[in-house]
């Protein structure tokens, strides 16, 4: 870009025209300039020769431009934004923004930018200091004192710019050019967006259970499902089939695209706007440029139907929390991941997360030490994923959330059939019958074997002149075929039970029959007078200290691990060695831990307790207690006995509903409680079947498609959260978050605080705990943890270290390559409002069962719901004010982003985040959703998005002078438009950019 007459500033701050690049060809340009003005003025006019030098000045405005993108824009990680034009109140038009081009440097806290003005400028930006924000510097402070007010689009105001002179070889100014570029890729593609694949020609999202991400059908580009209906502004929420056969704007654009040749043709094609008769143009409003028709107006303005597609390289954007030693280099691509081998890519995965992120792992909070967080995570991902339901396991260090069931209940039934003489020998013989309830907390249906661990730990006192008893599973008893009947396996040296073939639906519970084994042990009697046997008292005890837990083993995989369960001696003292006697001890894994009376009481998440390695697993009174096929509801001394307005006792339950991340609660069917030991869980006379179970209320969400869609999938990862519950300050309240925010009032019954209704987040106030956690996936696209809401921490920077590859494209190489398909993006730093809202509208799909809490009464128990009473509602971004209106307002108030990923963290005017927030939602804060329904919005815009541009529209004016440089005479003008596209051209084998092959192509170019 060439600038006035100065010490050559162009070239200390080494932005402008590369001096060796575009000052030659603009000399060219000049040189056959001048040739062809001798010519003329033999042959023709001097003002034909005014009126070409002229055009060459417009020409050499577009080789400068394509001069700055030649040099700036071969590459994958620059920047386009514009500048935040404030509108002058009295205005009726908008202010023309400025496009600036930004090329970042560094990582961690010290991201610095560059800036390279995309208009005529006479000064370049200041240079920003290391850790500076990214911020659109102010171009009315680089066009100068004495601006040209080029007038462009009709609804702005004209845009203020510099002259660049032109002069010849004496040095005088001959001609001058001024430029202004409009960004193309900040509009809709209208060859791309809307779709009108489902019933009766109206334009579906992928639902339940896909991913948002995935097609429609595989015809379709990712991008078709953008609501192009929404642009008129008296479209429904959702589009309906025309009544009346007229077709709808849907449709006449995608009926409409062989038409669509110019930038301008987007009218035209679509007939939406007709001419008045008689008149020789559509009519505009005087005031504000706009064509009359709001729906016109709307496609004239947000719709661009000439955008060229590209392959991009996705590059780690330099951004705040992001490490220098990753920023700028390619992504991994998680369906590369996939395909590898397992172990080599959960370590690859954790090691790039933990290169580009040191801080994330300070989120593990009280995780194990002999495990590893974040290939914990890693694991999940690549579990979630995948074609099969077998973790991804390495023993000790991770273990995978995969559509395989988990330990929702355990019941150790103890049957004591009294002292016996069997052959001289005298004996007590027990039966011990091992019930464990599998929960399949997934959206899939899962069948495969499951074993279990036989640890009991239990003894007797020692009776009479006995030897000191031994534990139920010590070797000397199960190895010996005279005092234990069995069909164990030693495994390792522990005892494991024959594989017992489970088939669960999706969110289904069901109690299994594991092991039974009896025993005869030998004992010595103390004898009385006559020589008969006395009665005998004695109890069952376990040692804390020396408590067993139990394993489950999936496909003879370890799943689960409780590392130890505490069986108290209620319930199991006082045997008589004459009377037979039935006991059990059952415990819920994830929910009460410790001995009776000081339970750590949690959230009743099964997944958490495998993580839960220094607090033994309390018990649960059985029968009273248990709920087989349900959500483990404890009727008996609990939920009954719990008389407050909204049942605060909330270890009386497990309801993902109250779990930070929120969820769905099942109908569980109504149930007497019982008291009769002898019951087993098994029995269905005892406990009736539930209701069938949903998948949609399944509390993890799996795809097992084979393949990622977007990288916005991993916000279904199971994230352990061990930290110590802390509720923030209500609203409006002081304090340090700890007097109204106790989760664990020490009362007769522990609760929750009454004006809470769920388990809390992560909030400034929390500690590292190992007693607390699960209820949480990955928070991305939804508000962060407060604790993790910081760069480098939050979940939702995964984002700018993975990608998904081509995923549109069904073949697997172009899956797990290194590029992604730019095709309808739409670049968010300089779109419109209305192209936002486009990319936001629309009902929500990816959960079925949303609901609002109509009270946090619970149901009463006669109707067998035992949970809040909720109602169906259908929720999603209505058309014209509500959620896509806030979210489009909040980016526009936001931007710059430098990466997609930091649109989740933006705040409206209030402060409130917009993206996965009840609060955004006019009288439905007490929503009850999903994590995939609360992160939907933002996977659309996500997905749909870029912070870059390749196409543009470039308006430049071309001058041919006479006179001084103080008193110019305009001798002929040139005003002209060219559309280019910085075109990538064929790639490097690894995916860069070959700058031999880069081009900045003129696709179309007009007179304005």
């Amino acid at each position: 870009m060439a600038l006035p007459d100065s010490p050559s500033p162009r070239v200390a701050r080494g932005f402008a025209l590369p001096a060796i690049l575009v000052v030659v060809g603009a000399l060219l340009i000049l040189a056959v300039g001048a040739l062809l003005v001798v010519g003329i003025e033999r042959n023709t006019s001097r003002a034909f020769s005014d009126r070409e030098r002229a055009n060459l000045a417009a020409r050499a405005g577009l080789e400068d431009v394509k001069g700055i993108l030649a040099k700036e824009a071969a590459n994958d990680d620059f920047i386009i934004l514009h500048g935040p034009e404030i509108k002058d109140p009295k205005a009726k038009k908008d202010p023309a923004p400025y496009l600036y081009l930004a090329r970042g440097s560094g990582g961690g806290e010290d991201v610095s930018y560059r800036y390279v003005p995309l208009f005529s400028a006479e000064k370049l930006p200041p240079t920003p200091t290391a850790g500076s924000p990214l911020e659109t510097p102010q171009g009315e402070e680089l066009v100068g004192s004495k601006p040209k007010a080029m007038t462009t689009l009709p609804w702005f105001e004209p845009a203020s710019v510099s002259w660049i002179p032109i002069r010849n070889q004496s040095g005088k100014q001959v001609a001058r050019y001024a430029f202004w570029l409009e960004d193309m890729q900040g509009k809709i593609d209208g060859k791309v967006a809307g779709n009108a694949n489902g019933p009766n020609g109206l334009p579906p999202r992928s639902g339940f259970p896909d991913p948002p991400g995935k097609p429609v059908n595989v015809d379709s580009p990712t991008l078709s499902s953008i609501a192009i209906h929404v642009l008129d502004p008296e479209a429904p929420e959702e589009p309906v089939a025309s009544e009346d056969g007229v077709p709808s704007l849907t449709e006449r654009i995608i009926s409409a695209r062989p038409a669509m040749l110019s930038p301008d043709s987007i009218i035209g094609a679509t007939a939406i706007l007709e001419p008045t008769p008689g008149e020789p143009a559509l009519p505009r409003n005087e005031d504000t440029g706009m064509l009359v028709g709001p729906t016109a107006a709307a496609l004239e303005r947000e719709v661009s139907p000439v955008n060229e597609t590209y392959l991009e390289q996705p590059v780690v954007p330099y951004a705040p929390g992001i490490s220098a030693e990753v920023t700028g280099k390619p992504k991994l691509n998680l369906n590369k991941l996939l395909s590898a081998n397992r172990s080599s890519a959960v370590d690859e995965m954790a090691a790039w997360i933990e290169a580009a992120m040191p801080d994330f792992s300070e989120r593990k909070g009280g995780f194990p030490t002999s495990f590893d967080y974040v290939k914990t995570l890693a694991a999940g991902a690549l579990d979630y994923a995948d074609a099969d339901s077998d973790p991804t396991v390495s023993p000790g260090s991770y273990v995978g959330i995969d559509a395989y069931p988990v330990l929702s209940e355990i019941v150790l039934h103890i049957d004591f059939l009294g002292a016996k003489k069997v052959k001289g020998r005298n004996v007590l013989s027990w039966r011990f019958k091992l019930f464990a309830e599998l929960w399949n907390m997934t959206n899939k249906d899962t069948s495969g074997d499951a074993r279990l661990s036989y640890e009991v730990n239990l003894l007797p006192e020692t009776i009479g002149a006995s030897a000191e008893s031994l534990p139920f599973d010590d070797p000397a008893l199960l190895d010996d075929r005279t005092q234990s009947i069995h069909k164990l396996d030693k495994i390792d040296g522990v005892y494991f039970t024959k594989s017992q073939p489970v088939a669960l639906r999706p969110d289904e519970y069901k109690f299994y029959e594991f092991a039974t084994v009896d025993y005869t042990i030998d004992y010595v009697p103390e004898l009385k007078a006559d020589g008969s046997p006395k009665i005998q008292t004695f109890d069952l005890r376990e040692p804390e200290e020396g408590a067993r837990g139990i394993t489950l083993k999936w496909n003879n995989q370890p799943v689960q691990r409780i590392e130890g369960i505490v069986r108290d001696s209620f319930g199991v003292e006082n045997f008589e060695t004459t009377k037979a006697r039935k006991a059990a001890k059952a415990a819920i894994p994830g929910h009460s831990y410790g001995p009776y009376g000081i339970f750590i009481n949690n959230m009743g998440d099964p997944r958490i307790a495998h993580y839960l390695r220094t607090t033994r697993l309390g018990e649960n009174a059985y029968p009273e207690n248990i709920s087989p096929g349900r959500r483990n509801i404890r009727r008996g001394s609990i939920y009954d006995k719990d008389k407050t307005k909204g049942k605060y006792t909330h270890y009386g339950r497990v309801l993902p509903s109250e779990w930070p991340d929120g969820g769905h609660d099942s109908p569980t069917g109504a149930w007497t409680p019982v008291s009769n030991n002898a019951i087993l869980p098994t029995d269905a006379k005892s406990w009736p079947a539930p209701p069938t179970p949903l998948a949609e209320n399944a509390p993890q969400r799996i795809s097992n498609l084979g393949r990622f869609y977007s990288a916005t999938e991993l916000g279904h990862i199971y994230d352990p959260v061990l930290w110590k519950p802390a509720y923030a300050d209500l609203k409006d309240s002081p304090g340090s978050g700890k007097e109204d925010t106790e989760t664990l009032i020490r009362e007769k019954f522990p609760k929750m605080p009454d004006e809470r209704n769920s388990w809390p987040e992560v909030s400034l106030n929390s500690t590292p705990s190992s007693d607390y956690g699960g209820g949480n996936t990955l928070r991305i696209g939804r508000p962060e943890h407060p604790m993790f809401d910081k760069p480098g921490k939050r979940a939702s920077q995964l984002l700018d270290l993975f990608h998904a590859g081509r995923a549109t494209s069904e073949n697997a190489d172009e899956r797990e390559g290194e590029l992604v398909e730019i095709k309808g993006n739409i670049n968010i730093n300089t779109a419109g409002k209305n192209a936002l809202r486009a990319m936001t509208a629309g009902l929500l799909r990816q959960d079925p069962e949303l609901r609002r809490v109509t009270s946090w009464d619970h149901e009463p128990a006669s109707t067998g719901l035992f949970r809040p009473k909720t109602t169906p509602i259908k929720l999603g971004s209505p058309t014209i004010s509500l959620v896509a209106d806030q979210i489009a307002e909040t980016l526009m108030l936001r931007r710059p982003f430098s990466s997609a990923s930091e649109m989740v963290a933006a705040l409206n005017t209030d402060k409130v985040a917009v993206f996965g927030n009840r609060e955004i939602y006019a009288d439905y804060k007490d929503i009850q959703w999903s994590d995939a329904a609360a992160e939907e919005l933002f996977s659309r815009v996500y997905d749909a998005s870029t912070v870059r541009s390749r196409n543009f529209r470039i308006w430049v004016i071309g001058q041919a002078l006479a006179g001084t440089e103080e008193a110019p005479e305009v001798l002929a003008e040139t005003r002209r438009t060219f559309t280019i596209f910085a075109d990538p051209g064929a790639r490097n084998d690894d995916g860069t950019i070959n700058t031999a092959n880069f081009r900045v192509r003129t696709t179309y170019e007009n007179d304005f």
